[in-house]
């Protein structure tokens, strides 16, 4: 894709190596369904976004996310800002809450949309609507249609993460799309059942499935309950993996599952690993945890050594709620 008045290419970047896209089960199937195959894809180690930055080449927009790992924090500077060229441009669309210490590193001339939506494709729909809705096709419409339904949990009010802003893209997709509302449910069971389909997957893999890295500690998220996953042969040796990868002395993981009539009952469970028996950071975060009432946490035993683990009874607060707290703790 180029730019209208400009010679520079778009490129849209999967921010994962390729040997990991086979790990996110409901991407591949979801894409694969809607046309899309993996050899259309590019992916973070196919483009040298330093070099392009060196080069003074680069324009980068953040999706779905603001705050780069430390690796790549010169890559900042480098955020789209606007133009003659370019007035629509813009550095960030996200809608998870800021990161005090990534804003402080933008450039001023960027324009960052951050909102509360229950899913950043909402604001992705919004954008291409507004500003060139010719390309919001059938097949447009699906992806963003599908991506909105599985982050909302399908506008589910256990969730609670739905806004106006979601149920208006959803509809508008469901004008121009093959999906309609009367089968919102199906859609979003088929893309539960192949996020939850881990059959293929080492225990490693699937830590590797769905995980953020904050302040270079491991924090995983999985399509199926911690207290299930501790119960494979492999967990112990697969979260000794994930810390020595990451140099970390700890891992947070959290885990949710779907169950009863249409995937309506979610249940959500967090654990903190300590890495060699090592007490910090480990008890620091199991301690701010706890703190934060918000998350309802109801410790239960568990007879894996260096991992304390807890039910969520609060099923409302996702990674997005959690992540900060995280950081915050590892900032104290």
């Amino acid at each position: 894709m180029h730019s209208q008045g400009t010679r520079s290419s778009c490129i849209p970047v999967l921010n994962i190596p390729r040997e990991e896209y086979a790990l996110k089960t409901e991407v591949t199937y979801f894409l694969s369904k809607n046309g899309i195959s993996e050899d259309l894809l590019t992916f973070r180690d196919e483009v040298d976004l330093a070099a392009l930055h060196a080069a003074g080449r680069l324009r980068l927009t953040l999706v779905d996310h603001h705050a780069l790992p430390e690796r790549d924090r010169p890559l900042y500077a480098s955020l789209a800002s606007v133009t003659p060229d370019e007035p629509s441009a813009v550095a960030v669309l996200d809608h998870r809450p800021r990161d005090a210490v990534a804003a402080a590193a933008w450039p001023r001339d960027c324009e960052v949309v951050i909102n509360v939506v229950g899913s950043c494709a909402s604001l992705v729909g919004e954008r291409i609507l507004a500003l060139a809705p010719e390309l919001f096709d059938a097949q447009v419409a699906d992806l963003i249609r599908g991506t909105v339904l599985l982050d909302t949990a399908c506008f589910s009010a256990q969730a609670d993460r739905t806004t106006p802003s979601d149920t208006a893209i959803v509809s508008a997709c469901e004008e121009r799309g093959t999906g309609h509302a009367s089968d919102r449910s199906a859609t979003f069971e088929d893309i539960i059942a192949a996020r939850k389909d881990v059959s293929e997957l080492t225990a490693l893999q699937i830590l590797h499935k769905d995980m953020k890295v904050v302040r270079g500690l491991p924090l995983p998220g999985m399509p199926l309950l911690v207290q299930d996953f501790l119960q494979r042969a492999d967990a112990a040796e697969a979260l000794a993996a994930l810390c020595a990868k990451h140099l970390s002395d700890a891992a947070v993981v959290m885990g949710m599952s779907f169950s009863g009539e249409a995937s309506s009952t979610l249940r959500r469970d967090i654990a903190v690993y300590s890495a060699g028996g090592k007490e910090q950071p480990a008890k620091t975060l199991v301690e701010a945890l706890q703190k934060d009432e918000s998350l309802q946490l109801v410790e239960r035993p568990c007879a894996l050594p260096g991992v304390s683990l807890f039910d969520q009874r609060n099923t409302k607060c996702s990674r997005k709620q959690v992540l900060p707290l995280v950081q915050a703790a590892l900032s104290a």
